[in-house]
C-alpha cells in the first residue's frame, strides 16, 4: 500500500530562478499538511516488490521500486542535472536486515519547463539489495518498511511522498524462491544498469575558459569508433550542466573528448569525474557505460560567496 500526499504547482514568469529555488527549497523535509492521496492510477503508480516469494537467511535479494509513468510525464535520475528531485527511499527494517544504495538505471534526456534535465519517461525498476542477517529473524515473516519521495513532471511538477512495505516469508529452501511474477523485471533492470567502461583511458580536465574536458582514449587505436558527434556524458553529482550543450570533438588517434560546461552551483571538488557516458553504436543505437575519469589537474574551486 502506498499512501502519498500530491502537492502541484506551476512556474510562471523566469523558469530557471524558480525552479532552482524550488529545488534547493525541497532538498529538505516536505510539509506534512496536505491531503493524503493515494497516487495509484494517477500520473506515476508506484509499489515496491520483490524478486523472491521467501527469505533464506544471510542470502542477499533484491526489491525494486518499480515506477511506471503516464504519457507525457517523467520522473528524474540520482542527479537530475539543472531542474528535479531524484526518488528516495528511507528504509525501517528488522533488526539485522540491512539495505544497499538504490542502483540507478541509465538515464534519458527529458525536459521540464523548456530545461534539459535526466530522468525517466519510460517505466523503470529502482533495485535494492536486502541482506537479511544469518541466524535468521526468530520469526516465520518480516515486514520491509520504506518511506519514500520523488518528483512527477510534466506540465507542472508535483512532489510526493508515501509509506511502502513488503511482507515476506522466511523460508528453509536451499535455492531462490524466485517470484515468476516479479523475476523477468529484474532480470530486465539488471541489464539497464550500465557497465564499466573498459578498453580505453578516461582523463577530465578544466579548461581556462572554465570548461570541463573529458577525454577518452582507446588503448588500442584499432578499435576506435568511427568518428560521431552523439556521445553524451551524465555526471553522478552536481559538477555537469545538463541544460548545455555537450561539444565532441575527434582527437588522433580515434580519442574523443567532450566539452561540458559546469554546473551553476557546483559540488565541492573532487577527484574523479564519474557519471554514464553515452555512446553511439553502428546500428544507430547507444551503447551506455559507468565511468570515472581522475582529473588531470585540479579542477578550478567556486569562488567564494
Amino acid at each position: 500500500m502506498t499512501v502519498a500526499r500530491l502537492v502541484p504547482f506551476s512556474l510562471p514568469g523566469p523558469v530557471l530562478p524558480r525552479l532552482l529555488g524550488l529545488c534547493l527549497s525541497l532538498a529538505g523535509p516536505l510539509p506534512s499538511a496536505h491531503p493524503e492521496i493515494d497516487l495509484r492510477g494517477a500520473a506515476i503508480r508506484l509499489d515496491l516488490i520483490s524478486e523472491v516469494r521467501s527469505i533464506r537467511p544471510g542470502e542477499p535479494f533484491r526489491v525494486g521500486l518499480r515506477i511506471h509513468h503516464e504519457p507525457g510525464w517523467h520522473t528524474y535520475w540520482r542527479q537530475p542535472g539543472i531542474v528535479g528531485i531524484p526518488p528516495s527511499l528511507t528504509w525501517a527494517l528488522p533488526a539485522g536486515f540491512a539495505a544497499g544504495p538504490i542502483q540507478w538505471p541509465t538515464p534519458e534526456r527529458v525536459q521540464m519547463g523548456g530545461l534539459t534535465a535526466w530522468g525517466f519517461e519510460r517505466d523503470v525498476l529502482l533495485m535494492v539489495r536486502i541482506t537479511p542477517p544469518p541466524q535468521g529473524a526468530g520469526t516465520r515473516s518480516v515486514t520491509l518498511r520504506a518511506k519514500g519521495a520523488w518528483m512527477a513532471c510534466a506540465r507542472t511538477c508535483h512532489p510526493g511522498w508515501g509509506d511502502f512495505q513488503l511482507s515476506l516469508p522466511i523460508g528453509e529452501r536451499t535455492v531462490p524462491d524466485w517470484d515468476p511474477a516479479h523475476r523477468a523485471l529484474f532480470v530486465l533492470a539488471e541489464k539497464e544498469l550500465p557497465p564499466a567502461l573498459e578498453g580505453w583511458q578516461a582523463t577530465a580536465r578544466t579548461d581556462p575558459g572554465g570548461n570541463l574536458r573529458l577525454r577518452l582514449l582507446p588503448l588500442d587505436p584499432a578499435l576506435a569508433p568511427a568518428p560521431d558527434e552523439r556521445w553524451y556524458f551524465y555526471g553522478y553529482h552536481r559538477q555537469v550542466h545538463s541544460d548545455e550543450p555537450q561539444a565532441v570533438v575527434q582527437l588522433p588517434g580515434g580519442g574523443v573528448e567532450l566539452i561540458l560546461r559546469p554546473f551553476p552551483i557546483p559540488d565541492p571538488p573532487s577527484d574523479h569525474l564519474e557519471g554514464v557516458l553515452e555512446v553511439p553504436a553502428s546500428d544507430g543505437s547507444h551503447r551506455v557505460f559507468a565511468i570515472r575519469a581522475p582529473w588531470h589537474e585540479r579542477p578550478i574551486p567556486p569562488d567564494p560567496p
